[in-house]
């Protein structure tokens, strides 16, 4: 997850890249809303740059700015809320990134027209990477929140478990749509609902369900909002599928990678091999150590870049506009590529941190794919003493049309003009399937030159003993 700085899925021994955060703005956020052209239920988010989506949450009369996060679970804030309940506990809580300690507070928390009246929370002291007002509200499974671990009572308990615990009418699921700032034909910035879908998205209810894999019991606090990915499943710029091989020991095909969808992560992270076929075959793509990223592709940034993910036989296109960044919307300075072109960042980069020897997932598909789909996390018996006994899952509504994501492309990054024909992939003269052919050509080139030479033998001989 990206918070005052980029962290993501809590966990002891990981470290990720850092970005400064860009903390919301009044002026800009009053001119968004001007721009909206749908108007949902639920609770409307606050789009940064696309780095970043923040809600406002009411804690102890009091408002903060909270980035969302699926790949975490608890609740934190920097600065202080009167009146509120101190529960006599110091706590840490860790992310891939870094940490944040502070004191274990309680109060009342109005969330999504949801309210609660002694949520547990951890306040702590702000300064310029973690500015008063705003936090981090992590949507996660319980067991991977340290505030719960602390306080094991009812009242310990993370902010959806609550929700779900005091009102049993309500179903153990939550929806998240996250907007595109710069697209030119869907102008909305995001919402979150909790028990309820968007209305504009209620064929969601009919996508397929996809199992929430759950991690050994011995790695519990690792668990995540996570599912198989299909074999085969990501089609690379070649319209191929590209070759994945899952590192998690439970998985039983291991042509299935399992993903993490974490909407608090702003680039996803794959393995190296996925993101060397997803850009290295791009004219003047060039991989490079980015301060403030880490590793990842840089290539021009009029270059469209497609691919596509699948799930239980489902395509999932994603954005072209999602596919690279423009540095200057993370307050990087330019870049250009070896030739002199305008370049942007790849935002599907290789792991930026140790998952460790066994991990649990091989991907983490953040913030640039979830703007491509309307996402249903259903908690199932994730929630402590629910009477909900189904099990966890996941649905994903495709929202990206790339007919019209194409012509998105053409108008952000090329001025209108449609150039992309002139942009193709590198000459594949010598990969590997042209290696292979190539073997193949010389094989039988070679077999057919020894059978003429043979014949010509043959008859040279016959001819001699005529003689």
């Amino acid at each position: 997850m990206i918070a005052l700085f980029l962290l993501t899925l809590p966990a002891a021994v990981t470290r990720a890249y850092h970005i400064q955060l860009r903390v919301p703005q009044r002026g800009l956020l009053n001119w968004q809303r001007q721009l909206v052209s749908r108007a949902p239920e639920g609770l409307t988010l606050n789009d940064s740059a696309d780095i970043s989506y923040f809600a406002d949450i009411v804690l102890g009369n009091q408002t903060f700015a909270v980035l969302v996060d699926t790949g975490s679970s608890d609740l934190w804030v920097a600065g202080t809320v009167p009146h509120s309940t101190d529960a006599g506990l110091n706590v840490t809580i860790k992310y891939a990134g870094n940490s944040v300690t502070g004191r274990v507070k309680q109060n009342s928390l109005n969330f999504a027209g949801h309210s609660i009246a002694d949520q547990a929370f951890l306040e702590i002291s702000s300064d310029a990477q973690h500015p008063e007002g705003h936090g981090i509200l992590g949507l996660g499974p319980s067991s991977g929140s340290f505030i719960t671990r602390s306080l094991p009572s009812a009242t310990g308990a993370t902010v959806l478990d609550r929700v779900f615990a005091q009102n049993r009418s309500i179903p153990n699921y939550f929806t998240i749509l996250l907007g595109r700032q710069k697209d030119p034909t869907d102008f909305f910035r995001g919402n979150i609902t909790v028990g309820e879908v968007l209305p504009d998205f209620a064929a969601i209810v009919d996508e397929p369900r996809l199992a929430i894999t759950k991690v050994p019991d011995s790695s519990s606090d690792d668990q995540h909002l996570q599912i198989l990915l299909d074999p085969d499943g990501i089609i690379g710029p070649d319209g191929q599928a590209i070759p994945v091989e899952s590192s998690v020991l439970q998985t039983v095909n291991k042509k299935q990678a399992t993903v993490v969808l974490d909407c608090g992560f702003t680039l996803p992270q794959l393995p190296r091999s996925v993101v060397d076929a997803i850009y290295s075959g791009f004219s003047e793509s060039e991989y490079r150590e980015v301060p403030g990223i880490g590793g990842a592709y840089v290539l021009p940034c009029e270059q469209e870049v497609n691919i596509t993910f699948k799930f239980s036989g489902k395509a999932y296109p994603i954005h072209p506009l999602d596919m690279t960044l423009e540095p200057l919307s993370i307050k990087l300075p330019s870049l250009q590529t070896s030739d002199g072109q305008k370049a942007c960042i790849g935002t599907f980069q290789p792991f930026t941190y140790d998952r460790g020897s066994s991990p649990n997932y091989d991907m983490v598909l953040g913030m640039a794919f979830m703007r491509n789909v309307y996402s249903l996390f259903d908690y199932g018996d994730f929630v402590k003493n629910s009477t909900d006994l189904n099990n966890p899952y996941v649905q994903l509504l495709s929202i990206t049309d790339m007919v019209e994501a194409h012509q998105d492309f053409v108008t952000v990054r090329l001025g209108g003009i449609d150039s992309t024909g002139t942009r193709a992939l590198k000459d594949t003269t010598f990969s590997a399937s042209s290696v292979h052919k190539t073997v193949y050509y010389i094989i039988v080139g070679v077999v057919v030159g020894a059978v003429l030479f043979a014949v010509a033998i043959f008859f040279l001989l016959r001819a001699r003993k005529r003689r």
